[in-house]
């Protein structure tokens, strides 16, 4: 059962505990050194559910990358359970994004 979310569960850092209608878990990134078996799990964000998009509007090949057959959205963050029910991300696979005019831009510089 997911935790409520009261001003008093609140910590600072974390994205909270998840909802109910969306699943959430995290998957190994070996060699980066985030496994599910560490002392706080961690690992990539998959997240499904129906609040979660089914995909990128009108751009098939980012969809494929991004979601599995079975519809899990591969976020590209690292997270770690914290032993009070929330997730916190420490991390990006990735820390490169593109902005809408097209550069990249190191997410350490934001």
């Amino acid at each position: 059962m997911a935790a409520l979310s009261t001003p008093e569960t609140l910590e600072y850092g974390a994205v909270g505990a998840p909802t109910s209608s969306t699943e959430i878990k995290l998957v190994d990134v070996p060699e980066m050194g985030y496994l599910h078996t560490n002392k706080r799990p961690q690992g990539e964000i998959w997240l499904r559910g129906p609040s979660v998009a089914r995909g990128y509007y009108a751009n098939e090949e980012e969809t494929d990358k991004a979601f599995t057959c079975d519809r899990w959205f591969k976020t590209g963050d690292i997270g770690q359970w914290e032993p009070s029910g929330t997730l916190i991300i420490i991390d990006r696979i990735k820390n490169l994004v593109k902005t809408l005019n097209g550069e990249y831009i190191a997410l350490e510089k934001v």
